[in-house]
């Protein structure tokens, strides 16, 4: 009972400091303008890949049936790309599960510069709360 007891404590004492961490990664690929995937050090000596959406914030999606949004999206990839550009490690924060299954939330950051702030700043990417997205554009034309 004893030991019991004690794996116990310290399962309470290890799964908040393994949920709060801070993890070094690599650029594996960006994905669009708000998911990366990353490799990222879990472990001394265990490397994990992941697909990384960013928490908090929503880019245009590239599949959006209105052109202007899909240029939009462009734009945020590209901006993506160029802020991760020769970048040789990245600090992953506030990572948790998302709302769909497997899919992870985090923010990245590269010399203490948020990716997910600078996409917002520089109007690549609107704050999200996981509700309703809002329109990217006006534009009522759709694609033949």
């Amino acid at each position: 009972m004893r030991s019991l007891l004690s794996k116990i404590a310290l399962l309470l004492y290890i799964v908040p400091v393994l949920v709060f961490a801070d993890y070094k990664a690599e650029v594996v690929r960006v994905v669009d303008g708000d998911t990366v995937n990353l490799n990222v050090h879990i472990w001394p000596g265990l490397t994990q890949q992941i697909s990384l959406r960013l928490a908090g914030v929503n880019t245009p999606e590239k599949r959006a049936s209105a052109e202007c949004e899909r240029l939009a999206a462009k734009k945020a990839t590209e901006f993506t790309l160029w802020f991760l550009e020769g970048v040789e490690s990245v600090t992953v924060t506030d990572v948790k599960l998302g709302k769909y299954a497997g899919r992870v939330l985090g923010k990245i950051q590269v010399g203490g510069v948020d990716l997910g702030q600078a996409l917002i700043e520089t109007g690549h990417a609107l704050p999200y709360d996981g509700g309703h997205r809002g329109p990217w554009c006006s534009d009522p034309i759709k694609p033949p």
